[in-house]
């Protein structure tokens, strides 16, 4: 049975704009033409766009469907579930990495909200006064801010989940959390600990190396917990 341009937009649910620019960039194959020149679409074809549709939930890219449909078209579901499987795990990633990100970024958001709710200093502004681009008081320690550039603090969250994703073991401990860390990973771990010296001084960080192997406990005060489970996790 086949279906005019019309009648498979309505039963895929995609517009007949859709499914022209589909066959021109490849997702569908050409469609061949009645006499009168209208496009004819089988019922593969309507099964194929079902795929898509799925993949397109997924958030793959036309590129990213254009190459399953392809995989898609052998009749073998295993290269196909390979393949989305592939897709899927990087967009959960990335989907974490933003997660993590937007968590670091309200941490030092709620962090500068609360030294502005601070009483104004006298005279003009100055570095313990909240409007600043780190916010101090004298009672509470560090402030949990971070003096990276945005573009700055996307790649050091990259880096603290590399790291934190080639742990041999993590946990939980009050404050924070332990590494259990492979030997190659030490000399990533004190380039890490370097950087965040240098602008997060809020963190509590203790290196040990012994006959047992190598542990990296992180903490950090309450409000910056958050911050620590973004990196690393919580356990």
């Amino acid at each position: 049975m086949s279906y005019r341009i019309a009648e498979a937009a309505r039963r895929s649910g995609f517009s007949p704009a859709t499914l022209r620019y589909y066959e021109e960039i490849g997702v569908l194959p050409p469609a061949p033409r009645s006499e009168a020149g209208y496009r004819l679409f089988a019922e593969r074809d309507l099964e194929r766009l079902a795929f898509v549709a799925r993949a397109r939930d997924l958030g793959c890219s036309l590129a990213e469907i254009a190459g399953l449909a392809a995989v898609w078209e052998g009749d073998r579901c295993g290269p196909v579930k390979e393949r989305l499987r592939e897709l899927v795990a990087a967009k959960v990633a990335g989907a974490e990495r933003r997660i993590a990100e937007t968590r670091v970024l309200a941490d030092q958001l709620a962090a500068a909200l609360a030294a502005l709710d601070a009483p104004p200093v006298e005279g003009p502004c100055h570095d313990s006064c909240g409007c600043g681009p780190v916010a101090a008081t004298a009672t509470a320690g560090p402030a949990v801010a971070c003096t990276l550039e945005p573009d700055q603090i996307a790649e050091r969250v990259a880096a603290w989940r590399r790291l934190a994703g080639s742990a041999l073991r993590r946990e939980a401990i009050p404050g924070g959390a332990r590494l259990e860390l492979h030997p190659d990973a030490l000399a990533e771990a004190a380039s890490l600990l370097a950087g965040e010296h240098r602008c997060c001084t809020f963190f509590s960080f203790a290196l040990t190396v012994d006959h047992r192997g190598a542990c990296l406990e992180v903490t950090a005060p309450p409000e910056g917990r958050t911050v620590v489970a973004a990196l690393v996790g919580a356990g």
